[in-house]
Parts: C-alpha cells; structure tokens; sequence
C-alpha cells in the first residue's frame, strides 16, 4: 500500500480516539458543551496538524474534508453518551488513549520519512504527532499533561516510532508494527505495569 494512503488510514483511526478521549477528559472537568466539543476537535486534531506544519505540508484536515466529519462525528457521539449519563470510565479513556497513539505515532516516523528526514526527525515527530494534541486537551482543562506525570505516550511514540523507522522498508509492515508497540506500551503504562523512574526523594 502506498505510504501516504497507510497515513491517511492510521490518521482517521487516530482522531476518531483521540476525539473521544478528549471529550472524556473534558467531562471529567466538568466543562459545558462548547467545552466539550472544543476539546474532542481539538485532541482529534492537534497532532496530526502539528506534525504536518513542521514538516512543511498544508495540514492534512484541510486537504481531506473527512477528517473534519470524522472529528465532529467521534465528538458528537461522545458528547451525546455524556448527555445520556456516561461519565467517561477510566478503562474507556485509557484505551481510546493507547489507541490514538498506536495510530499517530508511525505516522509521524512515516512523513518524516517520506519527507526525506534523517531518523531523529522521525521519532521527533512519532512525538508531536501522539501527544500534541493530548497536551493541549489537558492544558485546556487545566491539568499538568498526563505525558509528563503519568502517560507513558511519549515513550510509547519514541518506541513505535522507532520501530517503524527499523522497518521502513515496507511501510505497512512498519506502520502495523510501530502503532502495535505503541498502543501496547500506553495501555501498559496504564495499567501501571510499566513506570518511568521519577526522582522520589523530591517528593
């Protein structure tokens, strides 16, 4: 399959998770509908515009109009689930979470790729593409981002990021293989199998 079509699939899955986790996180906080709707859009999207910007693209959401429906679709539906009671539960936000960054990070490793980058540029944007949006979701509702404290997305997308790279010889394979290692390491630092080291005598 062609790279740029391996993307453009990876990235649909990718807003449709991160629309409903940023909808999640935006229940938690309480927040009216306007909220809501501002902060699934905006996780949906974040990353994946972020990492088109660097890497010189016009953003892909502005060249294929389903991004937006699949955006505003995730969002309402998780907008309608809140209004009929759901309040988010913490395994539903976890794995839309290990989700969208199984599916953004090889798509940043990808682009850096076809873009003719050298493999730090690759995991540099497996980075943004997974956690910008994340980031400005947990800004927005005035938390510390979880990427810093306790996510594990950052190193989930340095590792599949980096896998993708190693098998970018045939680019499905890689992308597959990248969003797995991915997905798996936030679902396990979720699940609080896998921690990074903090320094706990500042605690």
């Amino acid at each position: 399959m062609d790279p740029l079509d391996l993307v453009l699939a990876a990235d649909r899955v990718g807003i449709v998770a991160f629309a409903i986790s940023g909808v999640a996180v935006g229940l938690r906080a309480r927040m009216d509908l306007y909220g809501l709707a501002l902060l699934g859009m905006i996780t949906a999207l974040g990353g994946g515009v972020t990492r088109d910007v660097v890497i010189d693209d016009i953003p892909r959401v502005f060249q294929n109009i389903d991004y937006l429906y699949f955006a505003a679709g995730a969002t309402a539906l998780a907008v309608l689930a809140g209004a009929l009671g759901w309040r988010a539960p913490g395994p539903i936000l976890k794995t839309a979470d290990a989700l969208g960054t199984g599916a953004f990070a090889p798509t940043g490793a990808l682009l850096a790729y076809e873009a003719g980058l050298e493999w730090p540029a690759a995991i540099i944007l497996a980075i943004l593409t997974a956690t910008g949006g994340g980031i400005v979701r947990d800004v927005l509702a005035t938390e510390v981002p979880s990427v810093l404290h306790t996510g594990l997305n950052a190193t989930a997308s340095i590792l599949g990021g980096g896998v993708t790279v190693l098998l970018i010889d045939d680019p499905t394979v890689a992308l597959l293989a990248g969003g797995a290692v991915a997905a798996t390491v936030t679902g396990l630092g979720h699940l609080g199998w896998v921690r990074m080291p903090r320094l706990t005598h500042l605690e």
